[in-house]
């Protein structure tokens, strides 16, 4: 037992030494997480409303209730002004649509007349197109509901089943950390497991009277500093940077283990089945790529055809288990122990094929 430490400790150590000559992977495993982060919230920031125009002939206090309405729908960035202006910055392609509300329209209200709201649309961009078409008639059912509460009887009661909401950026930056630790771990096993390959120092582990077993898990152990290291950055950048503080903290470093281990097994699996890294890395980054975005990084995968797909990819349990470490609540179908039931047999079946690979190759 004591060699068997002592072996994979040597070979932990030595991983480490010839990473810290390769610093450009280390940096990879940072930058890739925290731009995904800085990209998909550009996204957010200039995607997320329509930015339409509102010409105001009428001023009284039933047309800027209205706006307010407007203003409170979520699914627009109002902006008050001349119609001159409104047709100018239409034209120019800065809003997706311009909405009057007709002089008159107080007066119109009180005694039941028909209003109709012109509304111009710039129907080049499909999904503000029917931002508008779908929000503009609710926007109106909201402020007619508020001005008559008399005369709307029907009203919907919103009943939430979290204590609250969570924004875009805050669910996708929890994401982002499985993101972080999964690339690392894959790419830093990559990386050392096919350099011994390329540079022939895999022969005089084969020579060595050490266990098979012992050098891969020894290489696995220098996965997982290597990949803690990294994650304890873009955890950081996601703590302290954009503001995402854990309920559970203890959650996080317990669930981040479980989801370094079979992220870096795999890579030594792969940079053992391929030996060359110009083959390994490409591979490890093509197979991340597709694993994240059906993973449910923008919110849980448990609907449609990509619920089942979801399943099979480790990264769909270590989201939920995040999910439930920095929010405090549940986006899986499956309980909390199911969730890391399979990451640990996740974690469990690859480093068992990692290990008998490696062995195998070294024995071959």
């Amino acid at each position: 037992m004591r060699s068997a430490l002592r072996v994979i400790g040597a070979v932990c150590v030595k991983d480490l030494r010839i990473a810290l000559t390769e610093r450009v992977f280390l940096v990879i495993g940072v930058i890739i997480p925290v731009n995904f982060l800085f990209l998909f919230s550009l996204f957010a920031l200039t995607g997320g409303e329509a930015p339409i125009a509102v010409v105001m002939q009428g001023q009284g206090p039933l047309a800027r209730q209205f706006v307010s309405s407007l203003e409170h729908a979520h699914s627009f960035q109002v902006h008050v002004m001349s119609t001159s202006d409104a047709e100018r910055q239409l034209q120019a392609g800065r809003i997706v649509g311009v909405l009057t509300v007709p002089a008159g329209f107080d007066d119109d209200l009180r005694a039941g007349r028909r209003i109709e709201l012109a509304v111009e649309v710039n129907n080049l961009q499909v999904d503000f197109t029917n931002d508008i078409r779908r929000a503009v008639p609710l926007a109106i059912t909201s402020f007619y509901a508020q001005a008559f509460p008399d005369q709307v009887v029907v009203q919907a009661r919103e009943v939430d089943v979290q204590a609250g909401d969570t924004g875009y950026i805050p669910y996708l930056a929890v994401s982002i950390v499985v993101a972080g630790m999964f690339i690392e771990g894959l790419l830093q096993s990559v990386v050392l497991t096919a350099r011994e390959y390329e540079e022939s120092t895999i022969k005089e582990l084969e020579l060595s009277p050490a266990s098979r077993w012992a050098v891969a898990l020894g290489k696995v152990a220098a996965g997982l500093v290597l990949t803690a290291a990294a994650a304890a950055i873009v955890t950081a950048v996601v703590v302290f940077v954009v503001g995402v503080h854990p309920v559970h903290p203890l959650e996080v470093l317990l669930y981040g283990v479980l989801m370094m281990v079979p992220a870096v097994a795999l890579g030594v699996l792969v940079g053992t089945l391929l030996k060359r890294r110009q083959a390994a890395i490409p591979l490890a980054l093509g197979s991340f790529l597709p694993l994240f975005f059906l993973s449910g990084p923008f919110g849980p995968p448990n609907w449609g055809g990509t619920a089942a797909i979801s399943l099979v990819s480790p990264l769909t349990y270590a989201i939920a288990l995040f999910q439930h470490a920095f929010h405090g609540y549940l986006t899986a179908q499956t309980p909390l122990a199911v969730d890391v039931a399979v990451l640990v047999g996740f974690a469990v079946a690859a480093v068992v094929a990692a290990t008998t690979v490696l062995r195998r190759g070294m024995m071959a």
